[in-house]
């Protein structure tokens, strides 16, 4: 399983159009949602506001199989769901997810990265002595 944590500012005036957003994907657009998500094989969304003295934010967790391809499809797809979905950002956080055709590619990791703390559980750390 793959996720991905998208970040978006809220624009001014607009939280409250963003909740009746969040509305409509678990009201009068639940269906057509599932559907694209089940299509895309996402299999949890999380849609999340914080609200900070600098302004609004939309936290978004996304998670599948393969992300980078659920992305991609999301970008790309024609279908009127994910249309309006695409239009919704737009006017909520004035992003064009076009702009994020990049990350539904695979990447290798930068060779120039300084790793400052890293830990994996594998069976040895599991065990007690």
């Amino acid at each position: 399983m793959s996720g991905m944590i998208l970040t978006f500012p809220i624009r001014a005036g607009k939280v409250e159009a963003w909740r009746r957003f969040c509305q409509e994907l678990s009201g009068s657009r639940r269906q057509p949602y599932e559907d694209s998500r089940q299509r895309l094989g996402i299999t949890r969304e999380r849609l999340v506001l914080v609200e900070t003295a600098f302004g609004a934010t939309s936290v978004t967790t996304l998670e599948a199989p393969d992300i980078a391809q659920a992305l991609g499809q999301i970008i790309a797809s024609d279908r009127s769901f994910d249309i309006w979905y695409r239009e919704r950002l737009v006017e909520l956080h004035g992003i064009n997810l076009a702009g994020y055709e990049r990350f539904s590619q695979p990447t290798p990791l930068p060779q120039n990265q300084e790793v400052h703390f890293e830990w994996t559980l594998n069976s040895s750390n599991s065990k007690k002595s």
